[in-house]
């Protein structure tokens, strides 16, 4: 299944709503302040994301199986909220 974090979809509707008859994205300063927390909420979760990822990458190179399996639970829980 591909998930769709409740941030993007917000970003998604306001990008949808100002677009102008053209196509273009043209947003005003309200609509900027409104995505600022959303863009700061993006940015964690694809930072957590791509870490725990890499440490996953390490453990699994470096036969460490139960920080392995730690990571892994900790990507899943992660994604899980993605749903």
């Amino acid at each position: 299944m591909i998930a769709i974090h409740k941030v993007h979809r917000q970003l998604a509707v306001i990008t949808a709503m100002n677009l102008n008859n053209r196509g273009e994205l043209d947003i005003s300063r309200l609509e900027l302040e409104f995505m600022k927390p959303l863009l700061m909420k993006n940015l964690e979760l694809v930072a957590r994301l791509d870490e725990l990822k890499q440490l996953s990458q390490l453990a699994y190179e470096k036969n460490e199986v139960d920080w392995h399996h730690d990571l892994c639970k900790q990507i899943e829980e992660l994604e899980a909220q993605l749903i």
